[in-house]
């Protein structure tokens, strides 16, 4: 049976405009990136891109019913709930309906650091010149797979932006439009932060 959605963890997107004095901190040591494969410095390193925000949930929905190996994605910090956070650059894909998008969506995502969970509704100036976040939609989500190296959720939009973006994003009759998001990456025991991984997109019937 699934929880009712007032159950389910929340996730937000963000559209974050960096300022002047914005700059991720790396991680003490970097890994030779491999030959045609893209390094974590050239991922969402435009003047804008998102961030997306995951509540983590609670013992009820931690991972998937069929997979015993599920884990956290990442161990809580501290007992304040944090958010995992991934980056990756605005999608344009998402201007259009699912139903039109002809192949799934796949762009590269960063793994940053746990957010605060105040970012779930913020919007404005983030301070110390590091730019401001608007939000582009929110809602809950179900897990789908939750291990080291793979999270998936099915989304469930309940507010965005704009009335004319995708229906994934939509309120009302559109609800039912599921979209899932999967971030993956491969390789490592732990999920690191500023480590490169993999943000696909589709809808449900593609699974």
């Amino acid at each position: 049976m699934r929880q009712t959605i007032d159950a389910l963890p929340r996730f937000t997107i963000l559209i974050h405009a960096i300022g002047g004095d914005f700059a991720r901190q790396q991680p003490p040591t970097r890994r030779p990136v491999a030959e045609g494969r893209m390094g974590t410095e050239s991922i969402a390193a435009g003047p804008v891109h998102w961030d997306w925000l995951f509540q983590p949930p609670d013992a009820r929905s931690v991972g998937a019913a069929d997979d015993p190996g599920a884990v956290n994605v990442a161990p809580p910090a501290s007992a304040v709930a944090t958010l995992w956070t991934w980056a990756t650059d605005p999608i344009p894909e998402l201007d259009h309906r699912p139903a039109r998008w002809k192949d799934r969506i796949t762009t590269p995502a960063l793994r940053l650091a746990d957010h605060r969970e105040r970012y779930l509704d913020f919007e404005g100036d983030i301070g110390a010149g590091r730019g401001s976040v608007r939000q582009l939609a929110t809602g809950r989500y179900e897990v789908q797979r939750q291990t080291a190296t793979c999270f998936e959720a099915r989304l469930r939009w309940t507010r965005s932006a704009t009335e004319d973006s995708t229906t994934g994003m939509r309120h009302g009759r559109d609800a039912d439009a599921r979209v899932v998001i999967r971030f993956s990456r491969s390789g490592g025991d732990a999920p690191e932060p500023h480590h490169a991984w993999t943000a696909t997109l589709f809808t449900e019937r593609d699974t």
